[in-house]
């Protein structure tokens, strides 16, 4: 009996431990999902600004600028994707010691047999709940990894379109008017007004 109530005590602390990393890879994918998405939503908001800048600037330019835009926005898409496939409960179902243990017909009848059929649930439910929470933990090094490139690009997104402003001498349009005659303007008498 002993012996059974040592390894019943192990178990049960690997049972709390994995508890506790499943806490903890759920608690960072909720981070990396609001994080990422206040990114993204701010991130979002260049785009109007960059195009309307990038008008008359040459493709030489607006290209390899439009490219790094494109790869960093899709990181952080993806952060958000792997992210949300942690927290969505329903794709994972976690084992539990069972209450047939205690109400089945051919239940432990002695001290041992109940610690014994106590091992054997901890056990099945660890072993299967260890693979679930392997899964979760690979979508969340994905997901940072991710989010570790899209602000790498972020910031060299930044440094080019500065540096570009600087180099970047932008035209002005020039407009032609072949035939002065006729337009006709009505030039206001502003001295007498």
């Amino acid at each position: 009996i002993k012996v059974a109530e040592r390894y019943l005590e192990y178990l049960k602390e690997l049972d709390h431990y994995q508890k506790d990393r499943r806490t903890t890879i759920e608690n960072k994918n909720s981070q990396l999902v609001g994080q990422a998405s206040i990114v993204t939503s701010i991130f979002s908001l260049f785009v109007p600004l960059l195009i309307n800048n990038f008008n008359g600037i040459t493709f030489y330019i607006t290209i390899p600028l439009s490219i790094i835009f494109l790869t960093v926005l899709t990181h952080y898409l993806l952060t958000i994707l792997h992210s949300i496939n942690t927290l969505k409960i329903n794709r994972y179902s976690y084992a539990t010691r069972k209450t047939s243990t205690i109400t089945k017909e051919k239940r432990a009848n002695s001290e041992l047999e109940f610690l014994n059929e106590e091992i054997s649930d901890l056990v099945y439910s660890i072993n299967q709940c260890a693979q679930i929470d392997n899964k979760k933990g690979d979508n969340l090094i994905f997901a940072t990894r991710c989010f570790e490139i899209a602000n790498f690009g972020f910031a060299i997104l930044t440094v080019s379109i500065i540096i570009s402003t600087f180099i970047i001498k932008k035209e002005t349009t020039e407009i032609k008017i072949k035939n002065l005659k006729e337009i006709n303007l009505t030039i206001p008498d502003t001295l007498n007004n």
